[in-house]
């Protein structure tokens, strides 16, 4: 299957070191000036707040290595889609 195919590409240490480090800097971002990721004083609508916190989060449910079993929970925590989002909400952070 296409899903179990990825988890065991992105599975592999390093990147899944670096899936945690993404986390983890986002959440300290977050943490450090919440200004930045607000929707009254930043340029991010709410709703990506919201998507923020779930790529957050999935990479943390990742990136520690825990892996759901049940396929539903593989599919809403895939973190493919976490790295994506937290890399670009970083760049448009810092940039």
């Amino acid at each position: 299957m296409l899903m179990d195919k990825t988890y065991q590409l992105l599975g592999k240490g390093p990147i899944r070191a670096l899936i945690l480090v993404l986390a983890l800097v986002t959440a300290g971002t977050v943490m450090w000036d919440p200004s930045l990721f607000a929707a009254n004083t930043s340029s991010f609508p709410i709703w990506l707040g919201f998507l923020m916190i779930w790529a957050t989060c999935s990479a943390i449910i990742f990136g520690v290595g825990f892996l759901p079993n049940k396929i539903i929970w593989r599919v809403l925590f895939h973190p493919l889609p976490a790295i994506i989002i937290l890399i670009w909400g970083l760049i448009k952070v810092f940039s």
